[in-house]
């Protein structure tokens, strides 16, 4: 009995074997499928189906801000409130028509500098000016002189006051206001008396009594720009000192900095930044200023697509509203050794460094043409 129990034992397992091998290539190739299954989109998502990020600082701007405005609140500087122009001193409605003088302006750095410049070359031509101003009030004196026959009253027309540019000493208004005048006088025929030979009369005595104003006027001008002048040159040097104090006020205070980046994703899919970014300036080996920066259009500037590039531009804030000890080492290193990398940030948590440049406003041109050159004398050498 016992043989024959082994016996039938052994017969099974020969039927097994034999169902076994019969079946292994199927069973073998089932189980690749499942695995390969399981590993293709691991392998998609891990090596191939992935955003690859490189950004490269393309160049740093540190711009003054518009926020930074001066009132003249110095006996200097209200010296240069003649060169200033007229839309920034007065109040204008939405017809541009000028109403009230505002009662106390301020203005850019931008504004003042040109002012200055304008000062200094009124200085330098007070005696023309001058010259020009009583050359017009002998030319009025010559129309009121009754017995100058070569400037009779009767022939004054509004081109000769127009070519007196009384507009560039007094105020534009009166200016006009006297222009008008001698139109209505000399041109206004349906407010004129006629003549028996039918010519309009000129109402002399009221021309007379204009030119008189005018030629007053003037004579104030002269007055009032002679001890203009006077001061002006005893001032002036002040003056530039007092603006480039509030130039290095502003710019170590009132400046942010605009910055420049180029981002490109090689990879098959999209992927967004986020809209904060840091930029470090490495001042030395433990020393060092982080700088937050603000992704500027970023609804539109934000995704990466894939295979494409973007420039993208950054601004911080102002330099007033960061801490005393970074406003120093910005100040101190901005444009010397200071050496600068951005680090920003995707939606997926994902990191990416820029690569590093000079601390410094140059819109890395050096470096541009530096490699352009390398490049331009490899090609000329094959």
């Amino acid at each position: 009995m016992s043989n024959g129990s082994s016996t039938h034992q052994a017969d099974k397992l020969v039927v097994w074997n034999e169902k076994i091998k019969k079946h292994i290539r199927s069973v073998a190739l089932a189980l690749v499928g499942v695995v390969s299954a399981a590993a293709i989109p691991i392998w998609q998502i891990y090596f191939v189906e992935t955003s690859e990020v490189v950004i490269e600082l393309a160049s740093i701007n540190r711009n003054e801000s518009s926020h930074f405005t001066v009132p003249l609140d110095t006996d200097e500087l209200a010296l240069l409130e003649p060169y200033i122009p007229s839309e920034s001193l007065y109040e204008f409605n939405r017809q541009g028509v000028r109403g009230d003088k505002i009662d106390y302006p301020e203005f850019t750095l931008n504004i003042l500098f040109e002012a200055y410049e304008k000062a200094k070359q009124d200085l330098k031509n007070m005696a023309l000016t001058k010259a020009s101003l009583l050359k017009s009030i002998e030319r009025i004196e010559a129309y009121l002189d009754p017995n100058n026959h070569q400037f009779p009253l009767v022939e004054f027309r509004v081109s000769e006051l127009k070519g007196w540019d009384l507009s560039n000493h007094i105020d534009d208004s009166e200016a006009l206001y006297f222009e008008e005048q001698v139109l209505a006088l000399t041109r206004n025929y349906s407010q004129m008396a006629f003549d028996n030979q039918e010519n309009p009369e000129i109402n002399i005595a009221a021309l007379k009594f204009l030119l008189n104003d005018v030629k007053e006027d003037i004579s104030d001008v002269i007055h009032e720009s002679t001890v203009r002048h006077e001061r002006l040159r005893d001032d002036i040097r002040n003056i530039e000192t007092q603006l480039h104090k509030l130039k290095s006020q502003q710019l170590e205070l009132y400046t942010y900095f605009d910055v420049e980046v180029v981002a490109s994703n090689t990879g098959r899919v999209s992927t967004s930044l986020r809209p904060l970014a840091l930029m470090r300036v490495q001042i030395s080996e433990n020393n060092y200023v982080d700088i937050r920066l603000q992704l500027q259009n970023y609804t539109e500037q934000a995704e990466l697509a894939p295979s494409s590039t973007n420039i993208l531009r950054y601004r911080s804030s102002e330099l007033n509203t960061f801490p005393s000890e970074d406003q120093a080492l910005i100040n101190t290193f901005w444009g010397s050794t200071g050496r600068v990398r951005l680090f920003a940030m995707d939606t997926k948590h994902n990191v990416f460094t820029s690569n590093q440049i000079a601390f410094v406003d140059n819109r890395n041109q050096k470096l541009i043409v530096d490699k352009l050159k390398e490049v331009a004398t490899a090609y000329m050498d094959k």
